[in-house]
């Protein structure tokens, strides 16, 4: 094991229950004798006899993790006939919560009542947590942008890690919500979070509510619940951090290597780690159609505007991967430079990495997971930046900001840090 899991807030904990719930489903899905070897290997599994899940959940009430803090899971495969269940808890100091919500105020997430103490407590169970590691390299966070827990104590906590872990890697999977608005505080949590998150983490997976309501909408009537965009963002999540042939040594013990790549491979500056994932998977032969659907997917998430593609890693599992990598790699790297526009500079724009099974499906089934690190995060910038000004302008709600410690010269350093984030990516496709 080499990543700590660290969950905050409510969207934060039921998305990291999904993505411990997927792995877990992954151990067992294929070969149910060997998966509690494999389980062992993952970043949240440990292979004691009492089970206990490797993630840190973090809250400002109880009860989200109350409710969230064991996994069962069904050993064999053919969930009909099998009666055997894993169970996985959480530590119990592992589990962190305080006495009252934050009512979307990023302000009273960030400085509020109790903030310090679990701070205190969230970097003691985290140090312990990491002791717990073979080779401790990674933290991983799961947190909402907007929320007055995720996004406010989210960032205090991510600013407090980055002081205390300055040589390991912090990787942010962040939740934007929804453009029509969750809450009339969440332009203003948006850029604050995203000063945050620009400044202290190493890589940023980005996932837009209203783009993943629209990928899990394909091919279904019915409205998309929350917990079908969970279970997508999970997988998109998983896909990238699960085990692959590629970076598995011939001696066959993983190193957990794949976050830690992501960011060597995906960000090719410090300023430029704003990434976007998406996933895809079915039981076919056509594994090239199935690639191009996920380079499609991304090319939506340009909100309409024309946006260019730094660079990419594609994960790609199923049987006869790597048999037929000769053709199926040269033709992806042809579509994503012509229909995600990939930069000139970088002559290398994409890296593959391949599994000879699928960790998400049936054992005939092919996944493909795509992360890029693209610029259509300068139209999302660029619309939160100018909705907070506008309200900024009004001096719009701004007392219930001040009133818990935050400063005039705070919104002004967030909105400079904002437009120094739309200004790297405009020079760098240039």
């Amino acid at each position: 094991m080499a990543t700590v899991p660290v969950y905050v807030g409510q969207c934060g904990n039921q998305l990291g229950f999904k993505l411990d719930e997927a792995k877990l489903k992954a151990s067992f899905s294929n070969d149910p004798s060997s998966g509690q070897q494999e389980a062992a290997s993952l970043s949240s599994w440990t292979p004691e006899k009492k089970s206990y899940r490797r993630c840190i959940m973090i809250d400002t009430e109880t009860k989200v993790v109350n409710k969230l803090n064991t996994l069962k899971c069904k050993l064999s495969p053919d969930r009909k006939k099998s009666k055997e269940l894993l169970t996985q808890t959480t530590r119990e100091e592992n589990i962190i919560f305080g006495k009252r919500g934050r009512g979307n105020n990023w302000a009273l997430g960030y400085e509020g009542l109790s903030t310090e103490r679990i701070l205190e407590q969230a970097i003691e169970s985290i140090r312990k947590e990491s002791e717990r590691c073979d080779m401790f390299n990674n933290i991983m966070m799961v947190q909402s942008l907007c929320g007055g827990t995720g996004g406010g104590l989210g960032s205090r906590l991510l600013e407090t890690l980055r002081n205390e872990f300055r040589l390991e890697h912090i990787i942010s999977c962040v939740v934007a919500p929804f453009t029509s608005g969750d809450t009339p505080l969440q332009h203003y949590n948006a850029l604050l979070s995203l000063t945050s998150l620009q400044k202290f983490s190493d890589a940023v997976l980005l996932f837009r509510n209203d783009m993943v309501s629209r990928h899990c909408s394909e091919g279904q009537q019915a409205a998309v619940s929350f917990a079908q965009m969970n279970l997508y963002m999970a997988k998109c999540i998983a896909g990238l951090t699960l085990p692959t042939d590629t970076l598995t040594p011939v001696r066959g013990y993983g190193c957990e290597l794949e976050l830690s790549e992501i960011v060597r491979s995906v960000c090719p500056q410090p300023s430029l780690k704003f990434l976007t994932t998406n996933h895809k998977s079915r039981q076919t032969t056509d594994v090239k159609a199935l690639c191009n659907a996920v380079v499609n997917l991304t090319k939506q998430e340009s909100m309409g505007k024309f946006c260019q593609c730094l660079s990419s890693v594609a994960v790609i599992r199923g049987p006869e991967t790597e048999r037929n990598a000769h053709t199926l790699l040269p033709a992806m790297e042809k579509r994503i430079r012509k229909e995600l526009s990939a930069v000139s500079w970088n002559p290398f724009p994409i890296d593959y990495w391949l599994a000879s099974q699928s960790k998400l499906g049936a054992r005939d089934e092919h996944d493909v997971t795509l992360v890029s690190n693209y610029s259509n995060i300068i139209p999302y910038a660029e619309h939160v930046w100018s909705r907070a000004q506008q309200m900024y302008r009004q001096k719009a709600y701004l007392h219930w900001y001040y009133k818990h410690g935050l400063s005039q010269e705070y919104f002004e350093e967030a909105f400079y840090t904002v437009e120094e984030i739309v200004d790297n990516y405009t020079e760098a496709v240039r």
